[in-house]
């Protein structure tokens, strides 16, 4: 297993000091992000792949997060159950809160392969996410859906075949992958 994605590194470093906060980990994975945030004194709450994809996931009652880490969780669906995603992560988290997430760029090799589902949306039609659609956007499209919640702090398009986890791509290994790094704090 790799370390923890880039990402929660960053989002470790931001909020360091403040131990013990709460940290929300939606769509976990295999667990590498939440181990290394709770090794750093974090309080969190994972949610499972599987559960992420449900709206009714991030219904928790009164709990507010300090932040919110997504590094696959945010790439899979429609642009429109993206945005419900984030919408739904958004009012998870305390005034201020902070998003570290990824998302799909139009700049990724895989985008216009597969299915198509919609202008943006495209399925592999073999290896490890076969008939799982991933949603891809450009920068302008993107900060449409952040800005409605967030106030986004940077927004870079970075190169992850060595970084998106490796367990999720065995059949076939990443190859021109990008994504969009985005942070962001609650409005």
């Amino acid at each position: 297993m790799h370390g923890p994605h880039p990402l929660a590194e960053r989002l470790i470093e931001r909020l360091h000091g403040v131990a013990g906060s709460p940290i929300l980990d939606f769509a976990t994975g295999s667990g590498r992000n939440a181990e290394a945030l709770r090794r750093a004194g974090f309080i969190v709450v994972a949610i499972a792949d599987d559960a992420a994809a449900c709206e009714f996931s991030l219904r928790n009652g009164e709990q507010r997060f300090a932040g919110a880490l997504s590094t696959h969780g945010l790439l899979h669906g429609t642009p429109a159950t993206v945005e419900a995603r984030v919408r739904a992560i958004a009012r998870c988290l305390a005034s201020g809160g902070l998003l570290y997430a990824t998302f799909g760029s139009t700049r990724d090799s895989r985008f216009g392969r597969g299915k198509q589902i919609d202008d943006s949306t495209f399925a592999p039609t073999d290896g490890d996410e076969r008939g799982v659609a991933h949603a891809y956007f450009d920068r302008e499209r993107l900060l449409s859906i952040l800005d409605r919640y967030f106030i986004v702090e940077s927004l870079s398009e970075e190169c992850v075949d060595d970084v998106a986890g490796s367990w999720a791509h065995r059949e076939r290994p990443l190859d021109g992958a990008a994504h969009w790094f985005a942070i962001a704090r609650k409005r």
